[in-house]
């Protein structure tokens, strides 16, 4: 008999008068001590499903219908009060956000001691012993029990998810996204813990990613999901290597492997079985003129105030850096979060002056361009940026065409009909329609919301494109969607781009040479293949391992 087992679920949202209908007649069973990938891009109903497992809907506006069953106990019409004996007992989660999972007003120990509590019935003391035991499983010292959330760092806090989610050894685990905002190697290192911790215990495993890297790495068996339906499942080898749906075979493929072809068209939803034709695996001669780049650059920022205002020592971001971008080519800027890569990308920019060093475009200082109007506002023109979040990098209250037109206002002298006529051909380019004009961004997709960030990006006629981390908030499918389209603009535009990204497989398949930070500085920097085929920096090496 299965642990979990999930038959025939429907789940549907009631509101404003109408019923949307998230999971579709869903069936799946898992077993003790295996792990089953739940597989699909958002809006597919994968978290849906998770959170119904846990009896964690809104009664109110939610409909759940079918058999959700753990260890033969009926979760689906239950009432509440039975389920908060069955949570962290039988049944555990670990949710994406462990910042917002976590209380920020009391200490990870007392949350962990906490959980063991109420269902173990032991007294204070040892549930603070146990605490601190599953702390040191997974890694963390158990003096650091007294420490509030917020002095952890994003692995940290996931670790501290997983021990309290295991505390109990339950059934299952539910483990909703759990690596999707971490860096490789700090993904690795939660996933082989969590992996490691359930088998211990024999706890079974329910893996809810829209990375099919993850699910190669952990998972037994997995299930695909797309608009709510369960559309394929089996064996995670079989269907990673003879997947029989279309849909099935074009999420394997879009996310790069470090094995993909650099420069080949990447499989989307839309055109799962693209020509795979090569392009632009030669650009990376590296004989272009140099057009940025920043030579012995430090940032420093101010340390934190303490006791009597006296400050701390400053904090170097940013510590003895030199880069060049070359026009037409595409350099790839790699390191994990506060290697000081999205520093040096401000620099370049122009929205952050350093503190000692020299930055210069197309031959000119622009160090200190904050303090020269004329020369800012030229480099606003040359130089732009694409943002890591879609979401948060488009006015709400504007329409796509005043988002769009913004930048043509400024440095044109275009009138109103010809701005707009430029706006729709540029949304053209980035492949959506002028009908898309008088929308908002939230009537978009998180892809199509990239698409109009590029666009705006592309008005001015820059000759240098900034991506910060621009694919790492998307599905696989419409990741795919974007670096396709990045890469038939630079080519068809002759585009310089600084692409940021902690993705080694992406910054492969992408990029012409390679920068890898650590801490602040560069520690191996070449051609894309001289440096994923013979790594010189023991670090990139380790990064390299941890790409799955």
């Amino acid at each position: 008999m299965s642990v979990l087992d999930v038959r025939d679920l429907t789940v549907s949202f009631t509101g404003r008068g109408a019923t949307v209908t998230a999971v579709d007649n869903v069936s799946f069973g898992l077993e003790r001590g295996e792990v089953l990938g739940l597989v699909g891009e958002s809006g597919s109903g994968k978290s849906t499903v998770g959170l119904a497992a846990m009896g964690l809907h809104d009664a109110a506006r939610t409909t759940v219908t079918g058999s959700i069953t753990v260890g033969g106990t009926e979760i689906v019409g239950t009432p509440d009060s039975a389920l908060r004996k069955l949570r962290g007992a039988r049944i555990a989660m670990v949710f994406q956000d462990a910042l917002a999972a976590l209380s920020p007003f009391h200490t990870v120990g007392a949350q962990l001691a906490e959980a063991y509590r109420l269902h173990a019935g032991t007294g204070r003391a040892e549930a603070r012993e146990r605490a601190a035991t599953m702390l040191d499983r997974v890694g963390i010292p158990a003096a650091r029990a007294r420490d509030y959330p917020h002095q952890f760092s994003g692995g940290m806090r996931q670790r501290v998810m997983i021990a309290m989610a295991l505390i109990n050894a339950p059934d299952v685990l539910i483990a909703d996204e759990p690596t999707t905002a971490l860096d490789a190697r700090v993904q690795r290192q939660v996933l082989s813990l969590m992996s490691e911790l359930a088998k211990e215990s024999g706890t079974a495993v329910l893996l809810i990613t829209h990375d099919v890297g993850v699910v190669a790495e952990m998972c037994d068996r997995m299930l695909v999901m797309r608009g709510g339906r369960d559309i394929e499942s089996g064996p995670t080898r079989k269907l990673l290597t003879d997947a029989s749906h279309p849909y099935t075979r074009a999420l394997i493929g879009a996310a790069p492997t470090l094995s993909t072809v650099p420069g080949s068209r990447l499989p989307t939803v839309d055109d799962p079985e693209p020509a795979h034709a090569v392009r632009g695996t030669e650009r990376a001669s590296g004989e272009g003129a140099v057009l940025a780049e920043v030579a012995d650059l430090t940032v420093e920022f101010p340390g934190r105030r303490g006791l009597w205002g006296r400050r701390a020592q400053p904090v170097a971001a940013v510590r003895g850096v030199s880069l060049r971008v070359r026009r037409g080519e595409t350099l790839g800027l790699v390191g994990e979060s506060g290697s000081g890569k999205s520093t040096t990308a401000r620099v370049l920019a122009g929205l952050q002056r350093p503190t000692t060093g020299s930055v210069r475009f197309d031959g000119r200082d622009i160090g200190r361009a904050s303090a020269d109007t004329a020369l800012r506002r030229e480099l606003s023109r040359d130089v732009q940026l694409v943002f890591q979040d879609p979401y948060a990098s488009l006015n709400p209250r504007r329409t796509v065409e005043e988002i769009v037109t913004l930048p043509l206002r400024v440095h044109t002298t275009l009138d109103a009909a010809a701005r707009r006529e430029r706006a729709a051909e540029l949304l053209g380019q980035v492949g959506l329609d002028a009908a898309h004009l008088s929308r908002y961004p939230h009537e978009f997709s998180g892809g199509q919301r990239q698409r109009i960030g590029i666009a705006r990006a592309l008005a001015p006629r820059p000759r240098l494109i900034i991506a910060d981390e621009p694919v790492s908030a998307l599905d696989v499918s419409v990741q795919a969607q974007v670096l396709n389209l990045l890469m038939d603009l630079r080519d068809e535009l002759g585009l310089s781009l600084l692409f940021v990204s902690h993705d080694l497989a992406v910054v492969r398949h992408f990029c012409d040479r390679v920068a890898v930070m650590r801490a602040g500085t560069v520690v191996e920097s070449g051609p894309r293949d001289e440096v994923f085929d013979d790594p010189k920096a023991d670090y990139t090496r380790e990064l390299l391992a941890a790409t799955m």
